[in-house]
């Protein structure tokens, strides 16, 4: 598994147990997004280690290479529009004090998900090759 997976499944579970979790929009909406991100990573561990690299011909790598590129930008996608949820949020209810603890904790696996996802993936976050079918 890979860092940024456990950081977005931290964040879920901990907006899960998020007071305002199921009588809100916006928190179950980034709720669906995280659970998206998860799903995707996990996806990627998966076809990572469904082939075996080195004695794999090379037609096979650059499918699955791309399979992966594109899985991750995807993955990368969905943390920021939870993201983007979680901002909305905060601006329109704000954070009482007893829940500032665990909205802190959410931002922070968040966070830290996001960056260990671009650390690991690099470029795979930030552009998708698109595909023309002729």
């Amino acid at each position: 598994m890979y860092s940024a997976t456990a950081g977005v499944g931290s964040s879920l579970q901990r907006l899960e147990r998020f007071p305002d979790y199921q009588n809100n929009q916006l928190l179950i909406l980034a709720g669906l997004e995280m659970t998206i991100a998860y799903s995707l990573l996990e996806a990627r561990w998966k076809i990572w280690h469904s082939i075996f690299w080195k004695r794999s011909h090379s037609a096979t790598k650059f499918a699955v290479s791309k399979k992966l590129e594109g899985i991750a930008f995807d993955a990368n996608t969905s943390i920021i529009n939870a993201g983007k949820f979680l901002n909305e949020y905060y601006d329109l209810h704000g954070i009482s004090d007893r829940d500032r603890d665990a909205w802190i904790e959410i931002i922070r696996s968040l966070t830290s998900a996001n960056r260990w996802l671009n650390e690991q993936f690099g470029i795979n976050c930030t552009a998708k090759q698109l595909k023309i079918d002729l």
